[in-house]
């Protein structure tokens, strides 16, 4: 991976070559926009995300890959150029992450208001894959317009948020080694920010299956501060990386724990978890 940062620094060409043919692999071209816009500054940065939109306009106007899918790439890219501008002018997670979920969850409905067709497109695929899973089922939940755009919402948020970390590595790695983790370990979000998100989650908890889509969206930032939290705990109390392995193990199998962990965030930036920690540590 550090091969592939020093590339995509050593020059435009080199990095405008990552950026164009990384849409082979994912999360490789946003990522390479996020590092050249954390490192050079928004101008080089709008110029990378040219070329690493090339491909996908391509494929919206020539391919049969559903036009959704394509469009929800094209303003991925564009959010991560975004939240990378901001994370260098303001070097605060917190904030950065906060736009992403705004700006994911207002690209969702605005795709759906430009581009209906497609977006009814995507419905009735969605719809019918559903209805294929649940067809032994009774009482089968069939996702509508709101589900899907809360899908959509996620799944920009998610893939900018992975992309902006991995650009914040690169960058750490080729130029501040060690700065990525201190910086990782002190996500926290101020308490009307958190209020408003879990407010949020358990709204659409506890509402229609048919906004359970948007648990996913509203939870993001608050899921990355717990997780946070468990990294900077790791570190302070010398446990060990194969605790790490193990919580992320057991995460991706228990699901409930992604709730524990949107909980865990929000008293965090309640309660100041870390510094209660150094404080008990005296």
């Amino acid at each position: 991976m550090r091969a592939l940062a020093e590339l995509i620094m050593r020059g435009r060409v080199q990095a405008a070559l990552v950026a164009f043919f990384g849409n082979l692999l994912p999360l490789i071209s946003p990522a390479a926009v996020s590092l050249v816009t954390l490192s050079k500054g928004l101008s080089e940065g709008a110029l990378l995300t040219l070329w690493a939109l090339l491909p996908l306009l391509i494929a919206f106007f020539v391919s049969d890959i559903n036009a959704m899918v394509t469009l929800s790439s094209i303003v991925g890219v564009l959010g991560v150029m975004a939240a990378s501008e901001l994370l260098r002018l303001s070097s605060s997670w917190a904030r950065t992450l906060i736009f992403v979920v705004v700006f994911s969850g207002l690209a969702a409905p605005i795709l759906d208001f430009l581009f209906a067709d497609q977006a009814s497109a995507f419905e009735l695929v969605v719809a019918n894959l559903f209805r294929e899973v649940q067809q032994q089922q009774e009482n089968a939940f069939i996702p509508g317009r709101n589900f899907l755009l809360g899908v959509i919402g996620y799944v920009i948020a998610l893939t900018s948020v992975i992309c902006l970390v991995l650009g914040r590595w690169w960058q750490a790695m080729l130029y501040n080694p060690g700065g990525f983790q201190s910086e990782f370990h002190q996500i926290r979000f101020g308490m009307v920010p958190a209020v408003c998100l879990l407010l949020g989650v358990v709204a659409c908890n506890f509402t229609s299956q048919e906004f359970s889509s948007w648990v996913g969206l509203l939870g993001l930032p608050l899921l990355l501060g717990g997780l946070a939290l468990v990294h900077y705990a790791v570190a302070f109390y010398q446990l060990g990386s194969h605790w790490l392995v193990i919580f992320y193990v057991v995460l991706f199998t228990v699901s409930p724990l992604t709730m524990v962990l949107i909980g865990l965030g929000f008293l965090d930036s309640i309660l100041n978890i870390r510094s209660r920690l150094v404080k008990r540590s005296e």
